[in-house]
Formats: C-alpha cells, sequence, structure tokens
C-alpha cells in the first residue's frame, strides 16, 4: 500500500480540503527540560500552478523509513559496523581510572626531560664559548668562515632544515661594524655542536651571536646573502641579553619641517624598533605633528601600551606605515605629553615590577616652530620635567635626529640632545623630582644609516642587569629555513664584560609532540601555557607540524571559557602544582567537553584541571577531566585473523606485485593496508621528519603480526599492536563484498581507525606520513554522533575520486555503552557524491516524477550542510558542490524552519585562530515526526522534512507550483554575516562570521557580548602522495567500471570515475545524444569541463563556466518585474550596510575573488541567454532566491590576502556562493597555507596567481614538504587543484 502511494504521489498531500497535520515531539539531548510535544494544523489552499486531479497522501514518514533502512543496509553490509561492533564485544579489556595529579607529573616529566636536554645543549656550548675566550686573550681566535662562500659540493639537503647545510662545519654572517680582530670562537664550537645535533633529536639551529657583531651558525648554510646579517637587533638577543621587561614608546614627528626622505628614515626606524622586541615588552607608537595620533586599529592603544604580540606589532606596522607628511609644525611637547601618560597608564594599571625599564624614543629631525622655537624648546623640557617627575624620573628618553639631505642644523641636534639628556636646567625649568633623571643619548640617522645596527641596538642604552638566566621564547617563524620553532638563549660573559649569546632552535612540533598527541583517556585532554597564561597548545589549535604561521597570542581564558575557569587560571598562574574541580551547566559547557561526556542528559557535570610547572622553564603543563570519569578501555593480547594479510601502506617500498592505481594512489585489491599516524608512535615527530625505509616497515610489520610477543617494539604505543590485530577482523568482511556486492561501482574506499591512528582502508592505498584520521571530519563527526549512521560531506576526494560523501558509524567496547566516551573505534565508507541523490530517485519515485522542476528532494545533515539536491548534480554547473547549506539552496524552508525553536539553534563559538565570531546552525536530531510549513508566507510552496531516523541527517521534500519569494543572507563575496551587532534566531543567514575583537594590551574581548564558547578544533588539511610518474602511465586502475560500455543515464549515473555526458563543451548547448564517459573528459557533464585535478585537466572552450554559472532560474514577467524591483533594493541596502559593517572592521580579512566584473544587464537578459533545455529553466535553482551580480572588484592588500591565506584549505564553505573553501562554521579555520589553487572564471588563465585565494574547498595543503617526505612529491603548480566556480564580488575595500 505505502509502494503505492509512493507511486502515485506527485504533490506532498492532496485531501479535500488539503490538510497538513504535523505532530512533533523535540528533545535536545534528551533534556526533559527541553521537550515539549505540539500539534500543528497548517490549512492550504489549492495549489495555484499546477492541476490537482489525484487525491493521493504522501507520508515523508514512510519515505524517511525507506532511507533509513537503506542506510542501514549500507552500514552493515557494505561497511560491516554490525559484524565489527560483535566482535569488538567479544574483545576482553582492561579497565583502569585515571588520576589528574599523577598524569600530570609523568607528563610533564617528559616534557621536562625534552627542555632539560636542549638547556644542557645550551649551557655546553656557553661554557665552550665563554672557555674560547680566555684563549683568545692569548692567542686570538679572529677567523671566520663566510655562509655565502660555501662551495655548493660542501652542501647537501637535509629534511630537518629544510635546506642545504653541511653538518661538520659552522659559518659566519657579519654585521657592518665588526672589527677584524673581533673574537670568533666558531671552528673551536664545531666538533661540540656537531655532537650536539647527533644526541638531540628535534634540534636545529646552533648558534652564537657576539656582541661584537659575528653570528656563528651551525650546520653550515647559506641564507641573507643580500648585504649584511644584523642578528643582535633580533628579538631572542634582545631578550636575552636585557631579560627585564621593556615599555617603550615611540614617537615619529611628521610635521611640516619633515621632509619625505626624513619620514621614511623614521618609519623604516620604528619598525626595526618594533621588530626588535617580543611579548615580554610592551609597545606603543605615535605620530606627532600639530596633534598626536595614536593606532586606531584597537581602541586600547590610545590609553595603554600593549604587549608586543604578533597581532600588535601587526597593526603597529600598519600604523607606522601609513604616517604621512603633515602641514603643521610640530608640537613636540604633545608628543611627550602623550608618551608620559601612556607609560603612567599602563604602570598604573600593571603596578609593574622595579626592574621594568621604561623608554621613550623620539625620532625627529628636532625642528621648532621659526616665531615661538626658544617657547617650544622650554615647553618641551617642561612636560618632560613634570611627566617624568610623576615616574619618579625613571624614564629614559632616547632621541635620533633625522637628516636633511646630509644637513642638520646645530641648533636641532642641541635640542635632541638636551630632550635626551632631560637638560631642562638649561631652559630655566626647575627639577622639582628628588631622584636624578636616567640619562639618554642622541644619535644622527641618514639615508646611510644601516637601521638595525643603529636604532635595532637601542637597547645598549639600557643598564645591563648582569641577569644570566636561560629564556624560552614562544612560536615563531623559522627564518633560516621553514616551520615553527622555539629558541632557548643565553648570555655569555667573561666577567662583567658581555660577550653574546648562544642559542638553540628547536622544532615546535617535537617539544609539543608529547601535548598535541596526549592519548590517555578518552574524556581526557591536555594543554600547554605560558606564565602569562598564553595559549602554546590546545585541542582548538591545529598540529604544530601543519602550521606555517604561529598562533596568535590568545589567552588560556578564551579557550577554556566556561564558568568558574577565571579561578582555576589564577590558581594555575600562582601555584606550581595543584588540581581544581568546576561545575559546568550543560547550557554553558564546550563542544569537545560534550563530545567527552558520558551521559549528556545530566544539568550540569564536572571538569577537573590539574597542572604543573614544568621546572625550569615559564610553562605550565595542565590536564583537563570531564567527569564522571569513563574508564580507560585498552584490549587485551589479541592476535591477528589467521586469514588476514598485514599489509603496510609503504607500497612503494614493499614492490607489491599486484599493484594498481585508486584513481591517483598507489594501491592494491588484494588486501588492505594498514596505516600508523603519528598518533601511533612514541615519538611522534621523530615518525613525520624522517623517512620511512623498507627495513623499518619490514620492522613494524614483524612486531605488528607476531603473536608470540618476541619481537623488539620499533617505537609504537604499547595499544596500537593490539587495535591493529582488531581491527583485522574486517578484512574477510571486506574482500567478501568486493566480490559479491552491487555497490562496488559506487564505493570509493571503505576504513576503519581508531583513536591512537590507526588506519586500515580497502582498497589498500599508500597514504601521506602526515594524514591522520583521527582530525578528518567523518572521524570527529562520527564521535560527535556515537551510534548514528553520520554523514559527512561533499568534497573532492584528495585521491582523484571526485566528489564524495562519506557514511561513519562509531564502534564501542559494548553495545550497551554507545555514549562519547567509549567510543573505540570509527568505520568510513566514501560514495560518489551522486549516490546518494540516486538512493532518492530510485528508492523515492515522487522525487523522479518531474525532473526535478517542481518537487525537489534533498537530503541534509545535522548542521544543514546538503547531502543531497537536485543543484549539486546539475550538469549546468553550479559548481562546485562542496557543502552547500540549505539557507543558501532552500531558503523559503529555511525561513519557515527557524520558526520551529526546538528543532534548530543557531549557535556562536569564537575562533581565535583568525579572531572570529563563527555563526552556525545545529539541527535537533532528536526530532518525532515531521515538519511543514508553520509560517503562511506562501501558498504555492509547500515543504516536509523529516529525520532520517538512526542517522545525523534529514529527508525533506519542497513542492514548488509557481514563484514564491524568500531570502537568506549569504554574502557573496566573504563570510561576514550582514548585521554583526545582533543574532536572532528566526532570521535566516547562511553560516556566516563576524569580526572577534580582542582588547590587545589586555587580551580580553573587547565587547563582553561576544563571550561565546571557543570553536571546535577544525581538521587538518589534506596532501596527496604522489607515486612516480611512470608508474601512473604503467599501472591499471585498480576498479575498471567501463564507463564507455553504459549506454543509459541510469546506468552510468553515480558510478565511479563516469560522467553522463550531456552537455556540449561551449557550456550551454545540451548533447543530442549523451553518452557515458570518463570523469577527465567531461567532468560534472560537460564534454571538455576542467577538472579540479588540473592535470586530468581537458580543452575547455572560452564558452564554458562563465557568465551563464551565476544566472538564476527564469521567472514569469510579472514576478521578474517584481522581483527585479525588490532585488535593486535589497542589493543597494544591503551593499550600502556591507560596505558599511565592512569599512567599521578593518582588521577583517574577506576572502579574495577572481578577478571578473558583472553587468547587472545580464540579469535581465538570463532568459534569452540560457539553453531552454537546461536544468536551471526546469526551475532546478528555486525560484525563491536572490543572486547577487554586482559591479567590481578592486584589489586587495597583501595583509588581507595573507590572512585569507592562514584560514583556507578545508572541506565546507559555510553555505556561501562563493564555494570559498573554509571549514564547517563550528570548526574554525586552520592557520595552513592550501595548495594553490587556479580559480577558473571563464577562461581567464593569466589572472591566476598564488594571492588568488581558491574557490574551491577540495584544496589540499602544500604545507607537507617536501623535506619530510623524501618519497612523496610536492604538488607543484602543474599539479595544482582547479575548479570553475561562479565568484560574485562586491567593493571590498576596508
Amino acid at each position: 500500500m505505502a509502494s503505492q502511494r509512493r507511486a502515485g504521489s506527485v504533490l506532498l498531500s492532496r485531501v479535500s480540503p488539503p490538510v497538513w497535520s504535523i505532530h512533533a515531539a523535540f528533545c535536545w539531548n534528551n533534556e526533559q527540560a527541553f521537550c515539549w510535544t505540539g500539534l500543528v494544523v497548517v490549512l492550504c489552499t489549492l495549489m495555484c500552478c499546477a492541476p490537482c486531479n489525484a487525491e493521493t497522501e504522501f507520508s515523508i514518514l514512510e519515505e524517511a523509513q525507506v532511507l533509513a533502512n537503506q542506510m542501514k543496509r549500507l552500514s552493515t553490509e557494505e561497511l560491516g559496523v554490525f559484524t565489527m561492533q560483535r566482535i569488538f564485544n567479544s574483545f576482553v579489556y582492561t579497565e583502569r581510572n585515571s588520576n589528574g595529579e599523577t598524569e600530570v607529573q609523568l607528563l610533564e616529566k617528559k616534557i621536562r626531560e625534552k627542555f632539560n636536554r636542549y638547556l644542557d645543549v645550551v649551557n655546553r656550548n656557553k661554557q665552550v664559548v665563554e672557555a674560547s675566550y680566555t684563549a683568545h686573550l692569548t692567542s686570538p681566535l679572529t677567523a671566520t668562515q663566510d655562509c655565502c662562500t660555501i662551495p655548493p659540493s660542501m652542501l647537501d639537503f637535509d629534511g630537518n632544515f629544510n635546506t642545504n647545510v653541511s653538518k661538520t662545519i659552522s659559518c659566519d654572517r657579519l654585521s657592518t661594524t665588526v672589527n677584524s680582530r673581533a673574537f670568533n670562537p666558531g671552528r673551536d664550537l664545531n666538533s661540540v655542536l656537531a655532537d650536539n645535533l647527533k644526541s638531540n633529536p628535534g634540534i636545529k639551529w646552533q648558534y652564537f651571536s657576539s656582541e661584537e657583531g659575528i653570528f656563528t651558525v651551525f650546520p653550515a648554510h647559506k641564507f641573507r646573502c643580500k648585504g649584511t646579517y644584523e642578528h643582535r637587533s633580533r628579538p631572542v638577543y634582545v631578550s636575552a641579553v636585557r631579560p627585564q621587561p621593556k615599555h617603550i614608546v615611540v614617537i615619529v614627528d611628521h610635521g611640516a619641517s619633515a621632509t619625505e626622505t626624513q619620514i621614511q628614515i623614521a618609519k623604516d626606524a620604528a619598525q626595526v624598533i618594533l621588530n626588535s622586541i617580543d611579548e615580554h615588552d610592551k609597545i606603543s607608537m605615535l605620530a606627532v605633528a600639530d596633534a598626536v595620533r595614536t593606532c586606531s586599529l584597537d581602541q586600547c592603544y590610545k590609553a595603554f601600551l600593549s604587549p608586543a604580540t604578533s597581532e600588535t606589532k601587526r597593526k603597529m606596522s600598519s600604523f607606522i606605515s601609513n604616517i604621512k607628511s603633515s602641514d603643521s609644525p610640530t608640537q613636540h611637547a604633545l608628543g611627550f605629553q602623550k608618551a608620559f601618560q601612556l607609560l603612567q597608564g599602563t604602570h598604573n594599571v600593571t603596578r609593574q615590577k622595579s626592574n621594568t625599564d621604561m623608554v621613550i624614543i623620539y625620532l625627529s629631525s628636532g625642528i621648532t616652530s621659526r616665531d615661538s622655537s626658544e617657547d617650544d624648546k622650554k615647553a618641551t623640557l617642561r612636560v618632560i620635567n613634570e611627566e617624568n617627575g610623576y615616574l619618579n624620573n625613571t624614564v629614559m628618553i632616547l632621541t635620533y635626529a633625522l637628516m636633511n639631505e646630509g644637513v642638520t642644523g646645530l641648533k636641532e641636534l642641541a635640542f635632541l640632545r638636551d630632550l635626551a639628556e632631560q637638560n631642562s636646567a638649561k631652559y630655566g625649568v626647575r627639577n622639582r623630582a628628588s631622584l636624578p633623571v636616567v640619562k639618554g643619548s642622541m644619535m644622527v640617522l641618514n639615508q646611510l644609516s644601516n637601521l638595525e645596527t643603529t636604532v635595532g641596538r637601542f637597547y645598549i642604552n639600557l643598564p645591563n642587569r648582569m641577569i644570566d638566566v636561560a629564556i624560552f621564547s614562544l612560536p615563531y617563524n623559522d627564518e633560516m629555513g621553514e616551520g615553527l620553532i622555539m629558541t632557548v638563549v643565553r648570555p655569555c660573559y667573561f666577567g662583567n664584560l658581555l660577550l653574546g649569546i648562544v642559542g638553540v632552535d628547536v622544532n615546535l612540533a617535537y617539544i609539543l609532540e608529547d601535548v598535541t598527541y596526549y592519548q590517555d583517556s578518552l574524556a581526557s585532554y591536555t594543554f600547554l601555557i605560558d606564565n602569562k597564561g598564553y595559549t602554546l597548545m590546545h585541542p582548538s589549535l591545529s598540529r604544530p607540524y601543519l602550521l606555517s604561521e604561529p598562533p596568535l597570542h590568545t589567552d588560556i581564558t578564551h579557550y577554556e571559557n566556561i564558568p568558574g575557569f577565571e579561578l582555576v587560571r589564577q590558581n594555575i598562574l600562582s601555584l606550581s602544582l595543584g588540581s581544581q574541580v568546576i561545575a559546568v551547566p550543560v547550557n554553558s559547557s564546550l563542544s569537545w567537553h560534550m563530545n567527552r561526556l558520558r551521559d549528556a542528559s545530566q544539568e550540569a557535570y564536572n571538569v577537573s584541571y590539574a597542572w604543573k610547572l614544568i621546572q625550569d622553564t615559564s610553562f605550565i603543563l595542565c590536564i583537563a577531566y570531564v567527569q564522571p570519569e569513563i574508564p580507560v578501555k585498552h584490549l587485551k593480547n589479541l592476535n591477528t585473523v589467521p586469514s588476514s594479510k598485514l599489509l603496510y601502506h609503504r607500497l612503494d617500498l614493499l614492490g607489491q606485485p599486484s599493484a594498481c592505481l585508486h584513481f591517483k594512489h598507489l594501491a592494491t585489491v588484494e588486501s588492505p593496508t594498514v596505516m600508523l599516524s603519528a598518533g601511533s608512535f612514541s615519538s611522534p615527530y621523530e615518525h613525520l621528519s624522517q623517512p620511512e625505509t623498507k627495513r623499518m616497515v619490514e620492522h613494524y610489520t614483524a612486531y605488528l603480526s607476531d603473536n608470540t610477543r618476541l619481537i623488539a617494539n620499533p617505537g609504537l604505543k604499547s595499544s596500537v599492536r593490539n587495535e591493529v590485530m582488531a581491527t583485522s577482523h574486517v578484512t574477510d568482511e571486506w574482500m567478501t563484498q568486493m566480490e559479491m556486492s552491487g555497490l562496488n561501482s559506487y564505493i570509493v574506499r571503505r576504513y576503519i581507525a581508531t583513536p591512537n591512528g590507526v588506519l586500515r582502508i580497502y582498497p589498500g592505498s599508500l597514504m601521506d606520513k602526515a594524514f591522520d584520521p583521527t582530525r578528518r571530519q567523518w572521524y570527529l563527526h562520527a564521535v560527535a554522533n556515537p551510534g548514528l549512521i553520520t554523514f559527512t560531506g561533499p568534497y573532492l576526494d584528495v585521491g582523484g575520486a571526485g566528489y564524495v560523501v562519506t557514511i561513519s558509524h562509531t564502534i564501542h567496547a559494548s553495545s550497551s555503552q554507545m555514549a562519547s566516551g567509549y567510543a573505540v573505534a570509527v568505520m568510513g565508507i566514501d560514495f560518489t557524491l551522486r549516490y546518494f541523490y540516486k538512493v532518492l530517485l530510485d528508492l523515492l519515485p515522487v522525487c523522479n516524477q518531474d525532473r526535478g522542476n517542481k518537487i525537489r528532494c534533498f537530503i541534509m545533515e545535522d548542521r544543514g550542510y546538503l547531502v543531497a539536491h537536485p543543484t549539486l548534480i546539475d550538469p549546468k554547473g553550479h559548481a562546485p558542490v562542496e557543502q552547500q547549506h540549505i539557507t543558501h539552496k532552500e531558503p523559503l524552508v529555511a525561513n519557515d524552519i527557524l520558526n520551529h525553536p526546538n528543532f534548530v539553534k543557531k549557535n556562536l563559538c569564537n575562533s581565535f585562530s583568525d579572531r572570529t565570531v563563527q555563526r552556525f546552525y545545529k539541527f535537533n536530531t532528536s526530532i518525532i515526526g515531521d515538519l511543514t510549513n508553520l509560517v503562511h508566507g506562501s501558498h504555492c510552496s509547500k515543504y516536509r522534512l523529516t529525520r532520517i531516523p538512526g542517522t545525523n541527517a534529514f529527508a525533506g521534500i519542497v513542492n514548488e507550483t509557481c514563484d514564491s519569494l524568500a531570502f537568506c543572507a549569504c554574502s557573496m563575496v566573504d563570510r561576514l554575516c550582514l548585521n554583526c551587532h545582533r543574532m536572532e534566531q528566526n532570521e535566516c543567514e547562511c553560516p556566516c562570521e563576524c569580526p572577534l575583537e580582542v582588547n590587545e594590551c589586555t587580551g580580553s574581548l573587547t565587547n563582553a557580548e561576544n563571550r561565546n564558547p571557543s570553536c571546535e578544533v577544525h581538521q587538518d588539511p589534506l596532501s596527496l602522495t604522489l607515486i612516480d610518474p611512470s608508474l601512473q602511465d604503467t599501472l591499471p586502475q585498480c576498479i575498471n567500471t567501463r564507463c564507455n560500455q553504459r549506454f543509459t543515464s541510469g546506468d552510468c549515473f553515480g558510478v565511479l570515475d563516469c560522467e553522463w555526458c550531456v552537455v556540449d563543451s561551449d557550456g550551454k548547448t545540451h548533447l543530442h545524444k549523451p553518452y557515458c564517459a570518463l570523469q577527465k573528459e567531461c567532468f560534472g557533464g560537460i564534454v571538455g569541463a576542467r577538472s579540479p585535478y588540473v592535470d586530468d585537466m581537458g580543452i575547455l572552450s572560452d564558452e564554458v563556466i562563465t557568465l551563464n554559472m551565476i544566472k538564476s532560474a527564469p521567472v514569469g514577467p510579472v514576478a521578474g518585474g517584481i522581483m527585479g524591483c525588490i532585488m535593486v533594493l535589497v542589493l543597494a541596502v544591503y551593499a550600502y550596510r556591507h560596505q558599511i559593517h565592512r569599512r567599521s572592521h578593518q582588521h577583517m580579512s574577506p576572502l579574495a575573488a577572481q578577478e571578473m566584473s558583472v553587468r547587472m544587464s545580464n540579469l535581465d537578459n538570463e532568459r534569452d541567454e540560457r539553453d531552454e533545455d537546461s536544468h536551471e529553466d526546469r526551475g532546478i535553482m528555486s525560484n525563491t532566491r536572490f543572486i547577487a551580480a554586482v559591479i567590481e572588484r578592486r584589489s586587495h592588500s597583501p595583509e588581507r590576502r595573507r590572512r585569507y591565506w592562514g584560514r583556507s584549505g578545508t572541506e565546507s564553505d559555510h553555505g556561501y556562493s562563493t564555494m570559498s573553501p573554509q571549514e564547517d562554521s563550528e570548526n574554525p579555520p586552520c592557520n595552513n597555507d592550501p595548495l594553490s589553487a587556479g580559480v577558473d572564471v571563464g577562461n581567464h588563465d593569466e589572472d591566476l596567481d598564488l594571492d588568488t585565494p581558491p574557490q574551491t574547498a577540495a584544496l589540499l595543503s602544500h604545507k607537507f614538504h617536501p623535506y619530510r617526505h623524501p618519497h612523496h612529491y610536492s604538488l607543484h603548480p602543474s599539479h595544482h587543484l582547479q575548479a570553475a566556480v561562479t565568484v560574485h564580488t562586491v567593493d571590498a575595500e576596508c
């Protein structure tokens, strides 16, 4: 009977009179407080534009159950979830409860040993340098070896350093002022430095930087060979020789008397000062003429100094570069008055230590007004005298005289010297303070001055307190190699004579590996901060190994943003060892806490923090346990399944005779392969940084398949062998399905992963060694939805299979324990994108009755992203098809369901990696029943939506029988929300972001209302492991789906590597005789269309993917006229508000779009230009949406491009029509540079450059460097991804 109803259904409901009833019960997290039961009766008028003949009833609940049965069959039969769960139920586990205090001390010991190892290296090098100086006094050591003159034959490439080095010698770089008899211990150091390198993993550069200006570095390599090298103005040097905190105000004189040359010298000098200090110091920049200007990028800069963090430096640098010459004379007194106010304000707030040095640096020509020159000078000295008196004359003034074309007046020089020496008595100003002034110095600067050697060494005027301690830096970019490093430095003295500093650079990934890959209990996690509260590592941050930029300085309070943590933070910073428990209401919880809860139905839960100061450092380790604790379960001594063959994924090393190509992966169908990610190893960094050899692989294989337990562990975690053996039980199931299943033509791959990073995959494939399955969206989503079939995607498969959708499912230690914290593995299976739409068409005939014209069926997952929808398979190319949001594709449905408050929540989270507030949706997977029109806004557009039981997905159907109007605010140029000053639950907008303003002076949020939870950890970018090109030509494809033998659309639709070619190469004309071909021949159904994989790219007509890609569905003449008027009005308002809002947030970085201008007339002529038979004309793009076409795009600043590149590179675009490559909103963007992606709009190849942001979510990071993967090839421009996209642009200037 149900099947008859399905077959005869055309309208969603035809009853007389048409009545839809809905009875739905909602429970958020099964909480009774949020449960309600309602009866909604929606009376509908007759459908206005379609004949109503049959009176049949459509039940979406029955159809959802049909889909649920299919998904369960896929999970059970194709993936083997039921079999694996039954097998895991039979295993024996050992249990133990973790103790926070014990765990933190054990972990602290491991990290302390690493730090101590590097401290020992620094101390050893210091002793050698100081001993060498003693010898130098009797037998001078002055020989130098210039780094830039080393013969190339002496240098070999080394992956750890990412450059050519010589590990046998050190070399030198000299500053401009080095005496020929300067002390240089380099040759004495060689053997010691080489020995240090051999015995200490993770170590990078070792160096001695002398006070006389010689920089000796080991291993020897070429760097900075253009000009001289001044290391003494680098923050690591300054912080070592003057470790006391420094409060600095830099004043730039840009009055009428200053020439352009002088102003440029002053600006360059100010930049040098800015670059010479670090976050332990505080800084402010002022520009003075007739008035004083401060940096306006943060309001706090007007009243206080700010720690010299990377973000403050960026903002101050921008301020400096924008200083222009003024027409007004300089009011010197005003500049000093403001400088003292800033110092006084900061002094009052911070209650600074007595050893803090306060300095005002004045960059000026020293010219005063002709009419009142002496009065100006006297007024300036009076201000200095009075204001410094309030600070007990502790402020030093340094002046730098800017020469005017080689000439500076003696009066001006005398005035600047008087300012530096605070010689107020000379001008008749009596010193009121009892304490003597701290005299500074004056120095002359001209165009020939080496600013780094002069201004960059301003600190030599400060008292040298002879503080001989080791200093640890925060993470920063390695300027001599690549990647992020931390530095340990210590000064060297001979008596009271400063010789210089010794330093050791350490890979950040190595130092933090124990924190990054901490895996003790599923309910625990760890983080590392410094003694100021800055966060070095936290679950919300990307793995250091993948970072190309250091994380923005963020206080731990922002990541652990739960009630009561402020007090915990105070205790962590003040007590060297301790623990504390706080209760957290569930409605104030953090997402990663909820994913670790055993029972989410309680109103509150406890979080236990245990911390310990790492001895001899300034860093604090903390472990957090989400309680009630879940016992840690470990598999007990398993054996390998006899029929299962253990095959490690390095097929390239093993020489597998049955090797084939699975799209772009070297693979085999003979057996699954096992890949051990970094988290499986005791030393993850060592695994990542060193190339795997055949001998190592053989050792892994022997150990993992050894049932006798006699073979030595090759460096794996103790639980990994059992996890490998446990997952081997799925091999027979998958191999059987490979032979028997009728769906093999739609399945890309099957896999299972464990929390320690063990991945078993079929077909067995060569994987990139940096791949971590536990940080992929399919894994994270499954863990967040335990026991449910979880959808992820669509996204572009890195392995070459095109767009895929993943369904994944958790495996638990016991079927009776299906909560988040009990997951012991996650299984996943990739299907082609079109397969799930094929499922809709096959199982729900109503979806296929008018070929997707007025009746549209879709599947969306619990964040609102579409898994199946007509527009995702439209051959006319609304590409790319990465996660499209329901608010963008079905705004009428989205507008209505927002009025069901217990069905959908619009949430906020703070992403501190790029300083944004993310808005995203979460749909209630506890829905019972179905939803339909609640608001009577449209009488001829109806929808029904219900959950697919047992999944995190929803099935929906829309019946649109005439043109209707709905609006969701979706930015067409960036992801900036339309209105960042308010958020209403029932206002429809695409997932978007707003600026997150942080007070750089205090580190707290500027606006208290932005105290949102921190966003979840975001997934890592992917990198393709390229193989020898000769193999690509000789190896067969593992799976041949015989596309050219498929003669019907139904037989070709959704099949692996096949496309049903329906559109000619002009992108418009339909083929008279469609045919089935390989993806690379007609990607997306268009003959010759460019594949996102550039090496598969065919020849594309100039007409393909041009303006026709951005057009919406046609509308009737009357409706078209109305819509046109409304569009003009809405666009005008939107563009105005969007522009004004963007100007008010200059630090926001819109996603730059590919250059393209669109005339408004294109919208008027869209019907004429479109092919009559296109899907667009049949209404695949609903008549309810606006497409914004705007006039022009202006160029973005390099800074904006930098911020964009730092945020891109994962699978979601937040639902924006620009298809920008971003993560889901609840998963913040990572700081990894994506692969340079050519974005094709029309055929504008000449416009592509590395600064053009990628416009497809399929971007894969090139952060996986060739040096880290000697057996892999980096993705050169010839291998970058290229996607044809629609780009809408507006003026995005700040």
